[in-house]
């Protein structure tokens, strides 16, 4: 007996259309696999140095989430490709200010190159619907 489960293709018009056959994002029933983003505007032109390929990445994630029924709050994981890691310091101060508390776990990592010749792509994994935040603690011995 098998039972269905749902593959909802999700795009909006807000960012840039992707620069690939790829999806912006894809919904496997309430998690969201949110692709690849780029700091393009809207006109799919790089925006200028890390920090403000930075904002517009952050700003392009928080329009695809939220077309695929999430948030930046929701996210459960986020990686962060960087073309120089010496942009580490900028990118993550910058990422303080859109992820401010119940961060996502996260990786970061160099690499030799990014589409475009980005500085910064950043990939995300979210929740889809009514989200319930709860904490969990051990006491270390």
């Amino acid at each position: 007996m098998s039972q269905k489960v749902t593959k909802t293709i999700v795009s909006t018009i807000k960012t840039y259309r992707p620069v690939g056959p790829y999806s912006q994002a894809v919904l496997a029933d309430r998690t969201l696999y949110v692709s690849g983003v780029l700091g393009l505007d809207t006109t799919s032109k790089l925006v200028q140095g890390a920090g403000a390929q930075t904002r517009q990445a952050l700003d392009n994630l928080r329009h695809i989430l939220e077309a695929g029924g999430a948030s930046l709050e929701s996210c459960v994981k986020t990686t962060i490709l960087l073309a120089n890691l010496d942009d580490f310091a900028e990118v993550n101060k910058i990422y303080g200010e859109y992820f401010t508390k119940n961060y996502p776990a996260r990786a970061t990592y160099q690499v030799a190159r990014l589409p475009l010749g980005a500085a910064i792509e950043i990939e995300a994994v979210a929740l889809s619907g009514d989200l319930v935040i709860n904490e969990s603690t051990s006491a270390r011995v």
